[in-house]
């Protein structure tokens, strides 16, 4: 049971031990003498922020969580504006409002849009903050994932052959979505017409790196 995190193998092994000794975690213990072993958390259940407390609870939420993500989010809409010119990338928020970039032409793996729903707006920050490192830890930590098509003969057949097992499911999203996104990604980059040539950052490392750089992981 679980996501398929190395976590997750730890507490099958607990799980296993656990029922030999008759002993349960001490950890497990501590929350209910009925348990064992923790079971996994629900990451597909959004937790809501507090809207209790005083002026200062209020004024430490705007400086600390408010501000920043307005900030990065509209640094990587920016970012997105000018490197998604073909093909179409879709934000989807939890208000049910879509944010779109690109013309909609054919670009990357397929002709269909890639949609990335987002969960927290932390994803902004860690994107934006981290480059291609966060990213990755936003996915990780349940901030966004990315839609599955809603028919499978849309998928390219090399990234995802006809008669592949489905694997989507509700926590991690579309697992050949990621691939989709980054191929998106350096479709434009190697757009005939006119790549996107980012500006430079501080320390010297290009911005489109956050995007392009992370797609060796799944290509």
């Amino acid at each position: 049971a679980g996501y398929g995190f190395h976590e997750d193998g730890c507490r099958s092994g607990f799980q296993v031990a656990t029922t030999l000794s008759e002993t349960p975690l001490p950890w497990a213990a501590q929350v209910s003498k009925e348990l064992m072993v923790l079971p996994p958390p629900d990451l597909a259940t959004a937790t809501a922020s507090s809207t209790s407390g005083g002026i200062l609870t209020k004024v430490y939420k705007k400086l600390s969580y408010d501000l920043p993500v307005a900030i990065c989010k509209q640094f990587l809409y920016y970012f997105l504006k000018n490197a998604i010119k073909k093909g179409s990338l879709q934000l989807k928020y939890n208000d049910g409002t879509v944010t779109s970039f690109g013309d909609g032409t054919p670009c990357g793996s397929d002709a269909s849009p890639v949609t990335m729903r987002i969960f927290d707006p932390w994803f902004f920050v860690k994107a934006a903050l981290e480059y291609d490192l966060g990213l990755a830890r936003s996915y990780m930590a349940g901030h966004f994932v990315i839609e599955p098509l809603d028919d499978p003969q849309k998928y390219d057949q090399v990234l995802r052959p006809p008669t592949a097992r489905e694997e989507t499911n509700a926590v991690l999203g579309d697992p050949i979505g990621l691939t989709r996104f980054f191929l998106l990604i350096i479709g434009n980059r190697d757009a005939a017409d006119g790549p996107h040539i980012p500006r430079k950052s501080g320390s010297g490392h290009w911005y489109s790196h956050a995007m392009t750089n992370a797609s060796g992981l799944f290509i």
